[in-house]
């Protein structure tokens, strides 16, 4: 599933879910727009995820369906809640990337969030002057300028870990705190930085050590993210050099799972890491 300027994660999981029960009662647009008492036109909004529903009209529409899974019910009126917030991010939201924008809105929702990040730190984590340094690179071969914010952007985010956070953990590879991004300086500051804030007991980070070789992560950085909390949905988002997507089918999050399971056994633990981390630091 990839990112779509004109509706977020929610909106989409909501149409799937509208769509699939209108179609296993072989009903046409039309005629399942008479059914819910909606115009054929809302319903196909509805439906391809570029309109929101309210939690109240999206009950209706699962009653006129017979829907009567309290999990599955659940699990959808929760979206639709969680969708009508308002967040700080929505501030951003002409001047960053949507799929960015909406996964920071999926981050205020989550419960639990595990990071795995093979080349630079994580978003999370980052100071200021790593992020700009991180940026210059990227934008260094960008045909299009970054939007303006990009870089408040990701410090806002990192609101999180301190207003009403989840379970946050991190696996990042000892290649990616020993390069020196930004210069000494820089690295030395953002070093301290993951030393200061992973002491909180909600916050824990594993360094994947050189020694390792290879691991079933070589594909590159992912997130995985339980969204809500009584049934937590899961999503895992993936990254790369031109494009991010999310990933909800069962199998391949449940592949994405076992593969961070791996490289946490893998790496090294939570007190070995900070050692490391700390003898990174006295060698800058």
């Amino acid at each position: 599933m990839t990112s779509d300027d004109r509706s977020s994660y929610r909106r989409r999981k909501i149409g799937q879910a509208l769509r699939r029960y209108r179609e296993e009662r072989n009903l046409t647009q039309d005629a399942a727009a008479r059914l819910v008492e909606r115009s054929p036109a809302t319903l196909s909004a509805y439906e391809n995820g570029h309109r929101a529903v309210r939690p109240r009209d999206l009950r209706q529409i699962l009653d006129h369906y017979g829907i009567t899974d309290a999990r599955e019910r659940a699990r959808l009126l929760d979206l639709a809640a969680q969708g009508r917030k308002d967040g700080w991010w929505l501030d951003y939201q002409e001047r960053t990337d949507p799929f960015i924008v909406d996964y920071a809105s999926l981050e205020g929702s989550a419960s639990g969030i595990r990071e795995f990040e093979p080349h630079v730190v994580p978003g999370l984590l980052q100071t200021e002057a790593y992020t700009r340094a991180v940026f210059s690179a990227y934008d260094s071969v960008r045909l299009d300028p970054r939007k303006d914010g990009a870089v408040g952007f990701r410090m806002a985010r990192q609101r999180i870990l301190v207003e009403d956070p989840p379970r946050l953990t991190w696996i990042i590879t000892e290649a990616a705190l020993r390069a020196p991004v930004g210069g000494a300086c820089v690295m030395k500051e953002q070093l301290r930085k993951i030393l200061a804030v992973t002491v909180a007991p909600h916050l824990s980070l594993q360094v994947l050590p050189l020694a390792v070789g290879e691991h079933p992560g070589l594909d590159g950085a992912f997130s995985i993210l339980d969204i809500g909390f009584d049934e937590p949905m899961r999503v895992v988002a993936v990254h790369s050099l031109v494009r991010s997507w999310f990933i909800d089918e069962s199998a391949s999050v449940a592949h994405y799972g076992r593969v961070y399971e791996a490289l946490s056994s893998l790496a090294l633990t939570k007190a070995e890491s900070r050692a490391l981390i700390e003898e990174i630091v006295s060698a800058l």
